[in-house]
């Protein structure tokens, strides 16, 4: 059961009760979902309240709330109004998530996710020529 809020935004409160995996897996699976929508108070995108959920409330299902959130396409390089980054807003508790999130934020700065390749291959690349 959820309680309502009037400090928190209505699709926050969706994040906030706690959310069977089954349901996350079929939401995350929706082709094109937006993995980023931001808050409209704080700019907070869901990688930000699934580590607030971990940091709050159960340790790991907020961490596989903030796994199953990258896996789907999250960026957890965007910064809420206040510059921090969901990584940065981790508790102690949560360096699991942490990790996971630190992990994230390097292949996407490095261009490591699968099907990057292609996307160079079809282009061409600098070394294949002769």
């Amino acid at each position: 059961m959820a309680l309502v809020s009037t400090t928190r935004d209505p699709a926050e409160e969706v994040w906030l009760t706690e959310p069977p995996d089954d349901v996350m897996n079929e939401l995350l699976d929706v082709e094109f979902l937006e993995c980023d929508p931001l808050t409209r108070r704080d700019k907070e995108t869901p990688l930000h309240t699934a580590v607030r959920y971990a940091n709050e409330r159960e340790l790991e299902l907020g961490e596989a709330m903030v796994k199953m959130l990258c896996e789907a396409g999250g960026d957890p390089r965007i910064r809420d109004t206040h510059g921090r980054k969901p990584a940065d807003t981790c508790a102690p508790r949560a360096e699991g998530a942490k990790s996971i999130l630190r992990q994230e934020e390097y292949i996407l700065s490095e261009g490591l996710r699968k099907g990057d390749d292609e996307d160079e291959d079809a282009a061409g690349s600098a070394s294949d020529s002769e």
